[in-house]
């Protein structure tokens, strides 16, 4: 009896011992992402499983890192990546704006030292330009006392000019530079060139077509305004630049475009008048120079201005 309950009890026992082994490997045979689907806690199977784990590596290669979220390669790194560190933006060089005061610095005095030199010649260039009835030929025989003062003008409203237009286009950010500066000294060499063709141009015309008195005219009166222009233009940056206030300087940054403008109106009015005295030419010839040669060249100009704002 003893032996038959021994024999029965030995039976159940290697059918138990069967049966976990064959639950053993079933569950070895599984793959490992059928045990990822069914989330269930089972520790890897080989070493191949172990190193697929992204935790795994992490757990023994970075010990110190506590890792909470696995961040997916997408929108958030390339987000994140417009965003400059702090470190970049504490050594961030700033732009150089010394130039601006150093060159209103001697504008200013430039001027002083033109206005000492010649001060009768200096004053009879700034009344003669608010002359609408000037007789040219008074100024036509002292042309040769005038030319140092009207050639130190001329710099004066190159270099006024220039600054201004630099100046403008820095506040704006209107450049893809950030050395105006050397803009600056680009634009004055560009104007200074511009003024030499046209009077070139004018001057070639009057002896081509014998009507010299007409382009003297257009010539002295484009100096004389221009000159008187750059000595407000002086001033105007002057202000422009050291008044903190935007809105200030928003408002005097309009009050230089309309001079400008205004200036430039004036002076084909001064033209009409004064070359209608000195000459007989009809009123739709002059008109007609006028603007091929004054009107056009600054409709061009304020065109390409209005284009970039």
């Amino acid at each position: 009896m003893i032996r038959t309950l021994l024999f029965f009890v030995l039976i159940f026992t290697m059918q138990d011992m069967l049966a976990k082994s064959n639950d053993s490997l079933q569950v070895g045979s599984l793959d490992s992402s059928s045990t990822h689907t069914a989330s269930v806690k089972l520790g890897p199977q080989n070493l191949l499983d172990s190193m697929a784990e992204p935790n795994t590596l992490r757990h023994y290669f970075f010990l110190n890192e506590q890792i909470t979220k696995i961040i997916e390669p997408g929108s958030n790194i390339e987000q994140s990546r417009d965003l400059p560190l702090l470190k970049a933006i504490h050594v961030r060089n700033k732009p150089r704006e010394a130039w601006k005061f150093w060159t209103i610095l001697f504008n200013l005095l430039f001027l002083a030292i033109i206005r000492l030199i010649h001060i009768k010649r200096f004053d009879e260039i700034i009344s003669s330009a608010f002359d609408l009835q000037a007789d040219f030929s008074q100024y036509a025989d002292k042309a040769g006392t005038y030319v140092a003062s009207h050639t130190g003008l001329f710099f004066n409203f190159i270099i006024a000019t220039s600054f201004f237009i630099s100046s403008l286009l820095a506040q704006n950010h209107q450049l893809d530079t950030s050395n105006y500066y050397s803009f600056f000294l680009k634009l004055s060499l560009g104007i200074f060139i511009l003024y030499i063709i046209k009077i070139f141009i004018n001057l070639f015309i009057g002896y081509l077509f014998k009507i010299k008195q007409m382009s003297s005219v257009i010539i002295f009166n484009a100096l004389v305004l221009n000159n008187v222009l750059g000595v407000a233009l002086v001033f105007l940056n002057l202000f422009y630049v050291f008044v903190n206030d935007t809105e200030i300087v928003n408002i005097i940054a309009s009050v230089s475009i309309v001079t400008i403008l205004l200036s430039v109106i004036y002076r084909q009015v001064k033209n009409i008048l004064m070359i209608s005295q000195v000459s007989k030419f009809q009123f739709v010839y002059i008109l007609l120079y006028l603007c091929t040669l004054e009107i056009l060249p600054w409709l061009v100009i304020f065109k390409v201005f209005l284009n970039s704002w």
